[in-house]
């Protein structure tokens, strides 16, 4: 499992995603391409990240100190909300987390942070990433016609095993599959029409 943090300021987690992100992104990609999934990512934006939490007081304790003086200049936050039942918090990195070079070189600054769900523990460390399918002009995130025929249509291009329990979510339907890495754990990945911040802009009205 993923070495995480020793404590909880903006500066030693801003260490960690730029030391881990990269490899946790990297490790993924390689794996959707493998005979299991045969998923091609490479021109697919990865628009966010997730970082699960271990306790409700550690992700209280993180949540406070990316708000803090200290972090004003590297986090700011999108939006911090209750989704089924549980508070989670998603940031804005105000420097990229590079990944790759060349041609395979890809970008995120966007983190989600969760609170733990009541009853089931878990270890912190990152949990999952989303890629965005598409072409990027459609731009409702509430799920119509037009979501259910790209996550459709992604699914018959790769027909493997998925997990369509997101798919009749009233916002930003997804489709997922979940994997074993060796450095962490059972992870997920997730692919949907709208990135996440597009999402919080049109929940909060902010243009």
């Amino acid at each position: 499992m993923t070495s995480n943090p020793d404590n909880t300021t903006s500066a030693d987690f801003l260490t960690y995603l730029h030391d881990r992100v990269p490899s946790f992104v990297t490790a993924i990609v390689a794996e959707l391409k493998t005979s299991e999934y045969d998923i091609d990512v490479t021109d697919l934006q990865a628009d966010h990240v997730c970082y699960r939490t271990e306790s409700m007081a550690q992700y209280t304790e993180l949540v406070e100190a990316l708000q803090s003086p200290e972090a004003s200049g590297s986090f700011t936050l999108l939006v911090e909300s209750e989704i089924g039942g549980r508070p989670i918090a998603t940031f804005k990195l105000l420097q990229p987390i590079e990944i790759g070079s060349g041609n395979h070189r890809r970008s995120i600054n966007v983190i989600e942070i969760p609170s733990p769900k009541e009853g089931s523990p878990y270890d912190a460390g990152l949990e999952h990433i989303e890629f965005v399918i598409g072409d990027g002009t459609y731009k409702s995130p509430m799920n119509d016609k037009v979501h259910a025929t790209a996550l459709e249509g992604w699914m018959r291009k790769y027909p493997i095993s998925w997990n369509t329990k997101a798919c009749h979510k009233k916002c930003n339907p997804d489709v997922s599959l979940k994997m074993e890495l060796c450095d962490y754990g059972r992870v997920s990945v997730k692919f949907h029409l709208i990135p996440l911040e597009a999402v919080i802009k049109f929940e909060t009205g902010v243009v």
